[in-house]
Parts: C-alpha cells; sequence; structure tokens
C-alpha cells in the first residue's frame, strides 16, 4: 500500500481505465468537426485537457480521477482533430507531412516527458502540472493564432 491513499498496486493498475474515455472522445471530435470545424473542436479540448489537469492539482482522489478522465479525452480528442487537419492542409507530400507530424509528436513527447521529470524533482506534482499547464496555454494560444490566420 502506498501513501497517501493505501491504495493496492490492482488498483492503481485499474486507474488506467481513464484512457477508455479516448475511444469516446477521439469520434466524438471527428463529429464535432463537421459541425464546428477543426480549430475550434481542437481549442475546446485542449481546453478541457487543462481543466481535467486542475482537478489533478486537488487532494481529493475522485477530483483526481475525474481530472485523469477528463484531460485522457481531452488530449485524445485533440490528438485526433490534429492529426486529421495534416492531410487537408499538405498541399503535397502528405505523407511525409503526417510522418513529420508524428515524428514532432513523438519528439516533444519525449522532450515534455524528460523535462517534466526535472520538475517532478525540484516542485513534485504542482510542479509537474504547472508545467504541463504551462505548454497548454501555449497551444491555446499557437491553435487561437492559426485559426484566426486561417478564417
Amino acid at each position: 500500500m502506498m501513501s497517501p491513499w493505501s491504495l493496492s498496486q490492482a488498483v492503481v493498475g485499474l486507474l488506467s481505465v481513464a484512457y477508455l474515455t479516448g475511444t469516446w472522445s477521439s469520434p466524438k471530435a471527428g463529429a464535432m468537426t463537421v459541425r464546428f470545424g477543426r480549430g475550434p473542436v481542437m481549442l475546446g479540448f485542449t481546453a478541457v485537457m487543462l481543466c481535467g489537469l486542475l482537478l489533478t492539482l486537488f487532494s481529493s482522489l475522485w477530483l483526481i480521477f475525474i481530472g485523469m478522465l477528463l484531460f485522457s479525452a481531452g488530449f485524445f480528442a485533440a490528438h485526433s482533430v490534429a492529426s486529421s487537419w495534416i492531410g487537408p492542409r499538405a498541399r503535397r507530400a502528405r505523407g511525409q507531412a503526417s510522418s513529420l507530424y508524428l515524428f514532432s509528436y513523438y519528439l516533444g513527447s519525449s522532450l515534455a516527458g524528460t523535462l517534466g521529470g526535472v520538475f517532478w524533482h525540484h516542485y513534485g506534482w504542482n510542479g509537474v502540472g504547472g508545467f504541463i499547464a504551462l505548454l497548454l496555454l501555449a497551444a491555446l494560444l499557437t491553435g487561437t493564432c492559426l485559426h484566426q490566420r486561417l478564417k
């Protein structure tokens, strides 16, 4: 049993059920892009990620789990919208454009994961949460600017 909630390893493993929200949110995001457009949907689900992240900063296990659900749903939806945007935006070499997106996605997650470890070491979960919040705010700002430019 691990502090502070004294959860068994089996229960901690069950927390990964939160990832199942992606099976709902990804197709939902696709349907929403038809109605609202890619930009607003991607920004909306990035905001959902930020809300979920903020809930993980509380000490209540239930709020943390709800935050995990929201963050996962937002992440998988935003990622599916972003990756679906590549083909229509690329005028030529669509395969290479998709490949470059995936390369950037994995490079960014590797760098952010490594830097997250530095924040964890110095500031604990609140530091990691603050770091991720800054990344999400940068994504919202970038997405808003791109959406305005594409109008």
